[in-house]
């Protein structure tokens, strides 16, 4: 008697239909970019496109964009800085680097100096030793000094802050500096990998006089 050895729903093979739906999860897990909306500060130069759904926490020179997972403006509306994806951009003003060629920058700002403030700025840290730094790297972008880093901030255990990831970007200018942070809890980071990339590819350095 003939047996078969290869279980089929209709005229589909089940191990293909198995591998189909996994991929659909894998994508439906991942999300879209979220609609934006652009902000404008004339005042330190920049423009930058953020997620429209979330809560927008503005203050001098500087803008947060706080997101529930979903984008949903009410429940972004009460999320915690803490857990929820947040976007971070903040300038300042450097008036004793006005005119610094990019060599003075580089030697005013180094990488010694990007990698010192992480911990602190990033994930609120005095603990350097708690906090894992990747992919550091230096960069020449329109006469600029670009560092860019991936973070990762251990678990606050007696707070319930889970390990959190974050991707930092640091734009020196001659007499601005801009400080561009994208951070999400460690199981949430990829899944806006898309929104993120977004967030950090629309941020512009208007010219002086706009």
């Amino acid at each position: 008697m003939r047996s078969c050895c290869r279980l089929r729903i209709g005229s589909i093979p089940v191990g293909l239909m198995l591998l189909v739906m996994a991929l659909a999860a894998e994508i439906a897990g991942a999300q879209a970019p979220a609609e934006t909306k652009t902000f404008e500060n004339s005042q330190f130069r920049y423009q930058v496109a953020l997620p429209a759904g979330c809560r927008h926490e503005e203050g001098p020179g500087t803008i947060d964009a706080v997101c529930s997972t979903d984008f949903d403006p009410e429940r972004s509306a009460v999320a915690s800085n803490v857990s929820a994806l947040v976007l971070v951009v903040g300038a300042e003003t450097v008036a004793g680097d006005a005119g610094k060629t990019v060599s003075e920058l580089q030697q005013r700002y180094g990488e010694a100096g990007f990698r010192e403030e992480l911990a602190e700025a990033i994930c609120g840290e005095s603990d350097k030793a708690r906090v894992k730094i990747d992919n550091l790297k230096e960069a020449l972008e329109d006469a600029r000094v670009v560092y860019t880093a991936d973070v990762v901030c251990a678990e606050v255990k007696f707070l319930q802050i889970g390990e959190r990831r974050a991707s930092v970007r640091y734009v020196i200018a001659s007499d601005m500096r801009y400080r561009l942070v994208a951070r999400a809890l460690a199981e949430d980071f990829e899944k806006q990998r898309e929104t993120i990339d977004a967030f950090f590819a629309s941020f512009r350095v208007l010219p002086a006089g706009k």
